[in-house]
């Protein structure tokens, strides 16, 4: 009987200090702790599901005009929350080697493809009426020789690297205005 006893009263407070901590623990949390719970915010950038990918030569954003336009792309992105990305083609400067990338880029469903250079340009010419739901913003530089084909189309859209003034003038802003502008739409 007494080994009974002892064990009821090791149970007891064994049940005692287990609503002991429960207590505490309750307390403890509803009190908040300590003075300041407050979370920092974020640091990320959240983004939209919309994509604005620029399409350039093999030089990539070395290419002055790329690297401007990149800028470009960059500025809105803050704006717009839209992911950006650039791809560049490699080999043959080519309409017909630039093709694929162009189609690589529509099939990550960029929703604004951008492009720098006259293969990227004329693969937009050859190609963009197949994909219809993505906007081509073609960057041109009126001083140098165009494809044989221009690129037309509702889906295309022509930003001269000049301004109406014809000297260069500010091509980043410029870019920016139209990618968020084409993001809008």
């Amino acid at each position: 009987m007494k080994a009974w006893i002892g064990a009821h009263w090791r149970w007891t407070l064994g049940g005692v200090g287990l609503i002991a901590v429960a207590v505490a623990i309750i307390a403890l949390a509803t009190s908040g702790g300590s003075t300041d719970a407050r979370i920092p915010p974020t640091r990320a950038r959240a983004y939209t599901e919309q994509q604005a990918c620029l399409l350039t030569p093999e030089s990539g954003l070395a290419e002055a005009a790329a690297g401007q336009v990149w800028g470009g792309l960059q500025d809105a992105s803050a704006e717009t929350h839209a992911k950006v990305s650039y791809l560049a083609v490699a080999g043959e400067q080519s309409a017909g080697n630039a093709a694929p990338y162009l189609a690589a880029l529509a099939g990550r469903k960029c929703t604004v493809v951008l492009t720098v250079g006259a293969a990227p340009e004329g693969a937009v010419a050859l190609n963009s009426q197949k994909f219809p739901k993505t906007r081509f913003l073609v960057v041109k530089d009126s001083t140098k020789t165009s494809p044989s084909q221009t690129p037309s189309g509702e889906n295309v859209k022509i930003l001269s690297l000049t301004g109406d003034t014809g000297k260069d003038s500010n091509v980043r802003s410029r870019v920016a205005s139209a990618v968020e502008s084409a993001l809008r739409d």
